[in-house]
């Protein structure tokens, strides 16, 4: 096998089983070292180091790390001082260096083991590259495929991994269906315990997802609007109640950019988008702002606000709203005032006029 054919075999070996070629060519470069290690006889704990170079006839390069020594008792891991010195003079007894191995009776038939060790290591390293892709997913948002129902949990597939959704995990608002594209957030990935000595298959293995966290309506508007994703746009807070609300308080580091206006996208479209996946959630993006009045005033969106009166002390405040506008402050069971105190931190009494100006008058007739 020439040179070319082996990138050529490492590239279609890539496309197929979606391992990286540097991974790949690292097991060939450590299959190489170690056949040389076996059939040159050097002791276990020898240093060999194998490097790829698909532009010379052997395609490969051994190095073998030597320890150099005054006295030479075993000159496969040592040099002696004077010779050592003749490749760099600053080198000194207890120093290390890479000496390059002859490979002349040794490259095709090394690289052809080498390659029956690549063959035998293939579903180790599948495993291995999707761990890891995996584990980094934590936090994020992929999009899996419903295949089918355990009791109350929905189990899907994202490639050869299974992925469960916990009854505890599904928004009120969700409907499934076998074949159904599901975006949902990565919560933890789980190898099962196996054999002595056996390593967890992929099929073994799970992802723990979420459609309630509030981490997902964040990583949703991230995907949809570029600003966020950027960090242009900065998400300084969010709070959720799924299938009923969000609330989201952004803050544009750009002067150039309307925090606002790139969350929601043209005519809304962002957000709308983001309210498909979630099967109508409503969400609110708002400004974020350091001066509270303004912050709890923002948060209560959609209704309109006409006082906020602060009580720094206890970290609370009268929110005063026109009559017609109560029912809208507080929401549906109380969700769109409970989600602004989650959002700003304060604690909020929402009372309309009309309301305000009978305790007034009761203060009174009582004083």
């Amino acid at each position: 096998m020439i040179c070319n054919e082996i990138v050529e075999v490492l590239k279609q070996l890539e496309r197929e089983r979606g391992i990286p070629y540097a991974d790949l060519l690292a097991t060939l470069e450590g299959a190489f070292a170690n056949a040389y290690r076996k059939q040159m006889h050097l002791p276990q704990n020898a240093r060999v180091h194998a490097k790829f170079t698909p532009d010379q006839p052997n395609c490969f390069r051994i190095f073998v790390e030597k320890e150099v020594v005054g006295v030479v008792t075993d000159e496969s891991v040592q040099i002696p001082l004077e010779e050592a010195q003749k490749l760099n003079p600053a080198l000194e007894v207890g120093d290390t260096v890479q000496i390059e191995a002859s490979i002349e009776q040794f490259g095709r038939i090394a690289v052809q083991n080498a390659f029956q060790v690549l063959t035998q290591r293939l579903r180790e390293l599948e495993r291995e590259h999707a761990m890891r892709e995996l584990n980094a997913s934590v936090g994020d948002v992929i999009t899996a495929r419903i295949e089918r129902f355990i009791g109350p949990k929905v189990l899907l597939s994202y490639g050869r991994i299974e992925v469960v959704l916990p009854e505890k995990h599904q928004s009120p608002r969700d409907t499934y269906e076998i074949g159904q594209p599901l975006k949902v957030l990565v919560l933890e990935v789980k190898a099962p315990p196996t054999e002595r000595g056996r390593e967890p298959r992929l099929r073994d293995m799970k992802v723990i997802a979420s459609r309630t966290e509030p981490l997902l309506v964040a990583r949703l508007l991230a995907q949809e609007a570029p600003e966020v994703a950027s960090g242009d746009v900065e998400i300084k807070a969010i709070a959720r109640e799924p299938g009923e609300r969000s609330k989201i308080a952004v803050h544009s580091k750009n002067p150039l950019i309307d925090a606002v206006g790139a969350c929601l996208g043209q005519r809304g479209m962002r957000v709308q988008a983001i309210t498909n996946e979630l099967f109508g959630e409503h969400i609110d993006v708002i400004e974020w702002s350091s001066d509270p009045v303004q912050f709890i005033r923002d948060a209560l969106n959609p209704a309109r606000v006409n006082r906020v009166i602060l009580d720094k002390a206890n970290k609370s405040a009268l929110v005063v709203v026109p009559n017609n506008q109560l029912r809208q402050a507080v929401g549906r069971g109380g969700v769109n005032v409970r989600l602004a105190e989650e959002l700003t931190g304060w604690t909020l009494e929402v009372h309309s006029e009309e309301e305000i100006a009978k305790q007034e008058r009761s203060a009174r007739r009582g004083a």
